[in-house]
């Protein structure tokens, strides 16, 4: 390679032993540590959408000072040269970084959503449906308000926030690819035990569960600091917790429209602070409605399936089933067997 010239662009995960490339990656984390022998050192841990690769930042490293203004969270161009360590397999050494951007780096196929794991659904699609779940099921006038009223003020985080660190759905947009889940799922089952007990008087609040299935996780917006390449906890996420936060953002909402009904107030609430369903599980109260209980199964088999279909599609190990799974009782998921794709015709060249 000619001095001065950078070498091709090549994608994070499919860099090889040996290789000095270009690539794109986010800087997932940063660890700044001191040495035995009281030499600074900075651990950065790069990724995309497919791999993640440590890049240590030893005292002698050209780069340790700037290393230290890396910021999380960021999209960087990376010069690098990779190596193989016998422990910790491949590794970065950082030859030149700048932060990318589309403007200077779109010709050379920068583009951030490969770098981050996402909803594999557009945020576009996804609010259009929650939308039409909304038009369709949430037929009470004052509580149409308070979700349409709560989901427009809070629309940047709600639309791009995971829907937990780790655990199920922990991936930007997957907040919303949750609810759009829960509220389908909700309508549905609603619509279907409404029928089948219609002698129930009052009868199931249709409107109550499919709000609750919309709302039930909005204090997470507080709970978790948004972050690409992972979210965290924030303070009051940690001493307050998303369902008390999520009933207290519910209730100031609902005290700014006009004759809210007290009754379906309550409803709501309660089916909010008792998503969780058991209180090992953090609920602060259990389920005591009909519309309550229908909202927790929700959220617990659409978290649960969800772990266990990202668990079968990301599992690498050989054999016929995956690790043991800590989110479902540590049981190992059977793979099955996969179907032969059919076989097509080549298309005919005209």
């Amino acid at each position: 390679m000619a001095a001065g010239t950078e070498p091709a662009v090549v994608r994070l995960s499919e860099l090889v032993d040996g290789q000095e490339a270009t690539c794109f990656a986010l800087l997932a984390s940063k660890y700044r540590g001191v040495t035995k022998r009281n030499e600074p050192f900075v651990k950065c841990m790069f990724r995309d959408r497919a791999a993640s690769l440590e890049a240590p930042v030893w005292a002698n490293h050209p780069l340790i000072e700037e290393a230290v203004e890396w910021a999380e969270g960021m999209a960087y161009r990376l010069h690098v040269r990779v190596s193989s360590h016998h422990q910790f397999g491949l590794q970065l050494n950082v030859l030149a970084i700048r932060p990318a951007s589309e403007a200077e780096d779109g010709a050379d196929g920068y583009n951030f959503q490969e770098l981050v794991e996402s909803s594999k659904y557009s945020v576009a699609m996804l609010v259009a449906k929650i939308d039409a779940v909304i038009d369709r099921y949430v037929t009470e006038p004052h509580l149409r308000r308070l979700v349409q009223s709560l989901l427009e003020e809070h629309k940047d985080l709600f639309r791009k926030m995971p829907a937990a660190s780790n655990m199920h759905h922990a991936y930007t947009a997957g907040l919303l690819e949750h609810v759009w889940s829960m509220a389908r799922i909700s309508g549905f089952l609603a619509d279907h035990y409404g029928q089948y007990y219609e002698e129930l008087n009052p009868p199931l609040e249709r409107s109550v569960v499919v709000a609750a299935a919309i709302l039930h996780d909005i204090g997470k917006i507080r709970e978790l600091d948004y972050n690409p390449s992972g979210a965290r906890y924030t303070t009051e996420g940690c001493l307050v917790g998303h369902i008390l936060m999520g009933r207290d953002m519910v209730r100031e909402a609902a005290r700014k429209i006009e004759g809210f009904p007290e009754p379906i107030l309550m409803n709501l609430e309660h089916a909010i602070l008792a998503h969780h369903g058991r209180k090992e599980y953090g609920a602060p109260i259990l389920p005591q409605t009909i519309e309550a209980l229908l909202v927790s199964y929700i959220d617990d088999l659409d978290a649960k399936i969800n772990i266990a279909a990202r668990t079968i599609l990301t599992c690498t190990t050989d054999g016929d089933f995956t690790d043991r799974v800590y989110a479902l009782d540590n049981r190992r998921l059977y793979k099955g067997i996969p179907s032969i794709p059919p076989e097509i015709d080549e298309p005919e060249i005209l």
